[in-house]
């Protein structure tokens, strides 16, 4: 598996993820932040995006023949590709970059990262901009995304404990059999296969850790309904529990869950799997503690995406009119990117 990272904000939290990580960067102070934590790093351009879409995404036009060389050893591998939506460089790379790893028979999986309300423009046209560019190839790539605006809430604004969340989650779907499962007894198994079907399906990918038994699955901005095409219901049992009869019962809680979603998803592939490891931490308002779960869904309906984009451009061009009117010299958006915005 590839780690790829594009831009400031990319680079750092695909170092976390992988210190063997291919970095990209367009601008020299970036390069400079990259190398000081002693990793290499591929210079595309030294004179940055200024925060803004278009001009990274000339930038990337410019040196696609160099990119193309960089990426050319990467071929029919599983790539996971971490970018700020919000900034220049890294927003507008991600056509560029999936479209050549699609051509190299990649899989690719995109970490998309939001900017918060506060950041308002050009970090809210760009991260519209950046997803419309993806919507074209959307069948072809899985694409998760992380909205800061909610993360800020969630750990009080502490950026390093947001980078930490974001990683784990992400290190979770990715390595959810070979770093969290153990070889103790399961009646249902499941094999990496299986589970690189569900990451690398296409389309939105979302994840949640919810006590299905006692709700459904809160996701991001998906849910589970007739659109959705790939999930995954994992129910991890505590592996202090080694009696293979007791073990077994929790098939039938298992299959009670899965009958119950089935209904929810009837248009899915749905794979279901008991995973053996140690329990710290179920999510149920009840009180269980010998079992919790882990479910992946890909190829999620749009709508819930696209209306949340839909909110973040209405307000990007909203701000954007405000800021010329108040300038009345320059706009901070060309008459094409208002237009693309329109997604």
């Amino acid at each position: 598996m590839i780690t790829i990272g594009c831009g400031n904000t990319g680079a750092k939290l695909a170092l976390m993820f992988d210190k063997n990580s291919y970095v990209f960067s367009t601008a020299e102070q970036d390069t400079n932040n990259i190398l000081s934590s002693g990793s290499r790093v591929i210079v595309i351009s030294k004179e940055g995006a200024s925060k803004r879409f278009s001009i990274g995404e000339s930038i990337w036009q410019e040196n696609e023949e160099k990119l193309r060389s960089e990426l050319s050893q990467i071929i029919d591998e599983k790539v996971i590709v971490f970018s700020s939506l919000g900034g220049g460089s890294g927003s507008s790379s991600l056509a560029f970059i999936s479209n050549i790893l699609i051509e190299q028979s990649c899989k690719v999986f995109i970490i998309g990262i939001l900017p918060f309300k506060r950041e308002v423009n050009p970090p809210l046209a760009n991260s519209v901009q950046s997803i419309s560019s993806l919507l074209p190839i959307i069948d072809l790539v899985s694409v998760m995304l992380f909205d800061n605006e909610r993360l800020i809430k969630s750990f009080d604004g502490n950026w390093i404990e947001i980078n930490k969340h974001i990683i784990r989650v992400v290190d979770y779907i990715v390595n959810l059999l070979e770093k969290y499962n153990t070889d103790d007894y399961s009646p249902v198994t499941l094999d990496q296969s299986e589970l690189d079907s569900i990451i690398f399906g296409g389309g939105f990918v979302d994840f949640s850790d919810t006590f299905i038994e006692e709700g459904n699955p809160k996701f991001e901005y998906g849910s589970l309904n007739k659109e959705t095409k790939n999930c995954m219901m994992c129910m991890f049992v505590d592996s202090r529990i080694q009696n293979h009869e007791k073990v077994d019962e929790f098939q039938k809680i298992l299959s009670d869950q899965i009958m119950k979603f089935g209904r929810k998803i009837p248009n899915a592939r749905l794979i279901p799997g008991i995973l053996r490891g140690t329990v710290k931490e179920t999510n149920s308002e009840e009180g269980v503690t010998d079992r919790c779960y882990f479910t992946i869904a890909s190829g999620l309906s749009i709508d819930g995406y696209v209306k949340k984009i839909e909110k973040i451009r209405d307000s990007a061009l909203a701000k954007a009119e405000a800021y010329a009117a108040k300038t009345k010299k320059a706009k901070i958006m060309s008459a094409r990117n208002s237009r693309l915005l329109d997604i």
